[in-house]
């Protein structure tokens, strides 16, 4: 809840940035049970005699608990006593850094482990077209723009309300967009990694835009906001300004760093296929030498007397393999 007017907390500081806590009854039990319903699945699943990796365990549990910090930390504290650069870091967390810990936890694939029929839902028309990540794209900058760029967050100030819708779409907006981006995690269809990739970058865009008109503000946006600001704080608009560089570099830094995930899983992905191509070409380089008869017994070259005949050279001879090999394919009724 926003802090009341005479309730200005003691200037920031490395120590309070990490100790600073205050208790939110509600916050505490949906996280608890979000928590306990995870634990009890992983539970049934052992049961039955199925695996469930620790790590996701310990990403879905990190992931509630940057939203009890970014809520009950000293994001929330000082973000609704008026600082808002620091609001803006809760922004962060709660709409990238908390969704991405909960989508590796893999929630999706859990439920489908302890409740098959959750795959007929998973799989009807409508939830695809609502987890599909243009979907996720759109949800994720409609919050964005929404939020920051319109009179909303003025108005939130003066609703509990609001304020709680406010973190519940960073949460579901950010969960929505990274679930089929970073993870593969029960999705109906896979997205292929280009499409991510793209989609990172229209997000990374988003907060860019979000983060530029901020700087570029010559008057505070939010009065409300203003009017809570604390004695101690920078002024009003270098703290919007300030806010608009966290949301500039911060976003666009933490996107960076998805997008060099998902190019590592791309890799990752094209290994094998990698590997099985290597394996064809060297197959091949060996049946061009053994035809030249530079091939040992065993399959080994004797690459000393192949320099010395100087009739064939390593490399033109897999090429060559490899030359014929697709025209042989290429000729009507071919075959290799």
């Amino acid at each position: 809840m926003p802090m009341p007017m005479g309730d200005t907390p003691a200037p920031l500081s490395w120590g309070r940035a990490f100790a600073a806590w205050r208790f939110a009854p509600v916050t505490t039990v949906l996280l608890v049970v979000a928590l306990l319903a995870y634990l009890g699945a992983v539970l049934m699943v052992r049961r039955r005699g199925g695996r469930w990796a620790a790590a996701r365990t310990g990403c879905f549990a990190g992931g509630l608990g940057m939203v009890a910090a970014a809520i009950m930390g000293s994001p929330g504290i000082y973000g609704d006593a008026g600082l808002f650069w620091v609001h803006m870091i809760q922004h962060l967390m709660l709409i990238m850094l908390a969704p991405w810990l909960l989508c590796l936890g893999h929630p999706s694939t859990l439920l489908l482990r302890v409740v098959p029929r959750f795959d007929a839902v998973r799989r009807h028309p409508a939830v695809a077209v609502l987890t599909s990540p243009l979907v996720g794209l759109a949800a994720y900058v409609a919050v964005l723009f929404g939020v920051h760029l319109t009179s909303f967050m003025d108005v939130m100030m003066r609703s509990p309300v609001l304020m709680v819708v406010e973190r519940a779409l960073y949460l579901g907006g950010g969960y929505l967009y990274f679930s089929r981006l970073l993870t593969a995690d029960s999705p109906h269809r896979p997205t292929a990694y280009p499409l991510r990739l793209f989609s990172l970058f229209m997000g990374m865009s988003a907060d860019t835009i979000v983060g530029i008109v901020l700087l570029q503000a010559t008057n505070p946006p939010f009065p409300s906001y203003a009017r809570m600001h604390p004695p101690w704080g920078p002024g009003p608009l270098t703290d919007v300004h300030d806010g608009g560089a966290v949301m500039w570099i911060g976003g666009d830094g933490l996107m960076f760093v998805m997008m060099l995930v998902v190019g590592a899983m791309w890799f990752l992905d094209r290994a094998p296929e990698a590997r099985r191509a290597g394996a064809f070409l060297e197959s091949a380089r060996q049946s061009a030498l053994a035809r030249t008869g530079h091939e040992r017994p065993g399959g080994e070259i004797d690459r000393d007397r192949l320099r010395a005949s100087g009739d064939v050279d390593e490399d033109e001879a897999a090429l060559a393999a490899y030359n014929a090999l697709l025209s042989r394919m290429n000729r009507p009724g071919g075959s290799s």
